[in-house]
């Protein structure tokens, strides 16, 4: 009888250090995010594009407020999957078909940076919940 209570206590104990271990292990896209395109948002974009009035409405300081429709056409700024679809894109790409080119011609994107924004929108757009998914102004480290 004493064996059950343990292999209970086992199986349950192990199930804990399993959840406790994918807790601190950040998933791949989650690595992505915070190694390739919060770092291109916190240096180029949030200056502009966080606070309480946002350049074209885009408020790039976490998810949720990044997943909305651009106010002049209903389009989304971000379109998980669809590049073409993502005003975001039209904006960084510099190929003279959105009428206000991001950032500034002084401040212009790589080209790493932008395919690491293409790659990411292809792939899902996955952005982290939590403190991981929070993007901080570069300059002064608060958030916008």
């Amino acid at each position: 009888m004493k064996l059950f209570p343990l292999a209970t206590l086992g199986v349950a104990l192990l199930s804990v250090l399993a959840a406790c271990a994918s807790l601190t292990k950040p998933s791949a896209s989650d690595r992505y995010f915070i190694e390739q395109v919060k770092p291109v948002f916190e240096a180029h974009c949030l200056r502009c594009h966080s606070g309480e009035l946002p350049a074209a409405g885009l408020d790039l300081s976490n998810g949720a407020r990044a997943m909305v429709s651009h106010r002049a056409t209903g389009g989304q700024f971000i379109v998980p999957g669809n590049v073409e679809a993502s005003y975001l894109l039209r904006a960084i790409a510099r190929n003279g078909t959105h009428p206000k080119l991001m950032p500034r011609a002084d401040l212009s994107l790589t080209d790493d940076q932008i395919g690491a924004l293409t790659e990411w929108i292809e792939d899902g757009a996955h952005w982290p919940s939590g403190p991981a998914g929070e993007l901080h102004h570069v300059a002064t480290g608060e958030n916008r």
